[in-house]
């Protein structure tokens, strides 16, 4: 089940809502709601809106127009990349923010460093005009109390995404620079140890402050800097590694009409968790231990493996980069991929294989 809704495409990349921002809409527009105090020289927060049905619908509107503003955020990254060739898949909306699904992150520090600042630069610009917008109107009306919080909004979002830790765009920031400096993965060793300190203090802040939001922005930051040094160590040490060279040449396949019974042994037998299914030289599907355990029993000896089998096939070229695999079974939750050439079944490639060649290369990554 997906469990986000496109709302339609911009630059050809799906803007997509993620269910968790229906339930954090409210919860925005009741916070701002409940604010009302003096910022900067005038009114920030939606509190002194009367009467009240004004102000939730000032809230509503407001809490909206800020999201739109973080997917113009995440929209200023996609656009230098799309300039660069790079693909993004989505731009999905989340409770805590946007998120781009780049297809990969550019290993030029200098395009990196164009695309890691164009999201906070849309945000702080949008910031100065809102600001600038309320400055113009009387000070105590609805619709500059509404741009002065928005700017102010978004002036703090430019400012928490330029923190140098990862996931923000300030730790990609500082990867960069660093990778002009050194090797790119001890850059990103470096960068996501510097992410890491700044999500311990977050966290000893947020303890003894009991600002459970603090908490959870440090083990946000914690999290995506150890995911981002695992991601890219992984990438590192995959470099230059071929489908081929990894893949399974020679494939056991099986037949549509086997029972899962026999299915069953002989995946005991062989110690296999997953087969092509074959008719002749065509693929039809690819059947797995989970396929079979989707199915009671006393009802294994009945059943022939096209019942269960996935139809929907996910396949690789030898000629792909290993980390390209590696990424595809990440995204796809799959474990094994059939390697096709021309057509034609040539291998399959495992998450096996994959750890067997990082752990391979692994004494390679440091010199790099």
């Amino acid at each position: 089940m997906n469990s986000s809704l496109q709302l339609g495409k911009i630059m050809g990349i799906p803007i997509r809502l993620h269910w968790t921002f229906l339930l954090v809409i409210p919860l925005i527009a009741w916070s701002f709601a409940s604010i009302s105090q003096q910022g900067y020289g005038m009114t920030y927060g939606l509190g002194s809106i009367e009467p009240v049905s004004l102000r939730w619908t000032y809230s509503l509107i407001f809490a909206v127009v800020l999201f739109a503003c973080v997917a113009l955020h995440e929209l200023g990254h996609s656009y230098i990349a799309h300039k660069n060739g790079i693909i993004i898949r989505s731009i999905t909306l989340y409770f805590f923010g946007g998120v781009s699904a780049v297809e990969e992150i550019p290993r030029n520090p200098r395009l990196e460093l164009q695309m890691a600042f164009a999201g906070p630069a849309v945000s702080g610009v949008i910031g100065l005009i809102s600001t600038l917008l309320a400055s113009l109107l009387p000070e105590s009306s609805n619709a500059a109390i509404m741009l002065w919080t928005l700017g102010l909004m978004n002036i703090i979002l430019m400012v928490f995404n330029l923190i140098p830790a990862f996931p923000m765009d300030g730790g990609r920031l500082l990867r960069a620079w660093l990778a002009t400096r050194m090797p790119y993965i001890r850059a990103t060793r470096n960068a996501a140890g510097i992410g890491k300190i700044f999500a311990i203090l977050m966290f000893v802040l947020g303890l003894f402050s009991f600002n459970f939001m603090l908490l959870f922005v440090a083990f946000f930051v914690y999290v995506g800097a150890s995911e981002e040094e695992k991601a890219t160590e992984i990438i590192v040490s995959l470099e230059g590694i071929k489908v081929r060279d990894i893949m399974s040449a020679q494939v056991r396949t099986i037949g549509p009409d086997m029972t899962l019974r026999v299915l069953k042994e002989l995946m005991f037998k062989e110690k296999h968790r997953g087969y092509p299914v074959m008719t002749g030289d065509e693929m039809l599907g690819i059947v797995t231990l989970t396929d079979l355990q989707s199915v009671p029993d006393e009802q294994l000896d009945h059943t022939v493996v096209e019942k269960v089998m996935a139809r929907k096939l996910y396949v690789i070229a030898p000629v792909e980069e290993a980390s390209t695999a590696m990424k595809m079974m990440n995204e796809k939750q799959i474990r094994r991929l059939p390697v096709m050439d021309n057509g034609r079944l040539v291998g399959i490639v495992s998450r096996e294989d994959l750890v067997r060649a990082l752990e391979l290369s692994s004494g390679q990554d440091m010199k790099r």
